[in-house]
């Protein structure tokens, strides 16, 4: 049986791109060289805003008595940044386990790239195509896609 090409339709290979700061973060979708950018429809996520301390920052009472004792103080932006990059990552996850995408780019300021990755579990670490720490989460597509142009064939 002689099999015509052409009729043949070979899936186009997704790959999902990351754009993210510690405020706000986006997937766009690239489906091949020569298709550009597109935003993917409900992955978008806003970080929600730091609590504040409720107590003197650094300093706790002791239990050996009456006074003051130093304590570490945990940082409220750090623990909301930390969650808000596993948000991200889960739902990222989640979409990966629904086969949309079979590659991923994170693109991200430094720090919250470093939080991105310490999250990623092995199917995600399996298909990451790259990544590259710049702040482009506010930038137009084309902006990106200009970055991007160092990974992928846009």
């Amino acid at each position: 049986m002689v099999t015509n090409y052409m009729e043949i339709r070979m899936k186009p290979i997704v790959t999902w791109v990351v754009l993210a700061n510690a405020r706000f973060a986006k997937v766009v979708a690239h489906r091949g060289p020569g298709k550009g950018l597109a935003p993917v429809r409900g992955q978008t996520w806003n970080s929600p805003e730091a609590n504040a301390p409720k107590d003197k920052a650094g300093v706790g009472h002791s239990i050996a008595g009456p006074g003051m004792a130093a304590v570490e103080q945990t940082d409220p932006q750090d623990i909301s940044d930390a969650r808000f990059a596993k948000t991200v990552i889960d739902q990222v996850a989640k979409a990966h386990v629904e086969k949309r995408f079979d590659r991923l780019i994170l693109i991200a300021g430094p720090r919250i790239l470093g939080l991105l990755r310490e999250i990623l579990d092995t199917s995600l670490r399996a298909v990451l195509l790259g990544e590259m720490p710049k702040e482009l989460s506010n930038q137009p597509l084309s902006a990106v896609e200009i970055h991007l142009g160092e990974l992928i064939a846009i």
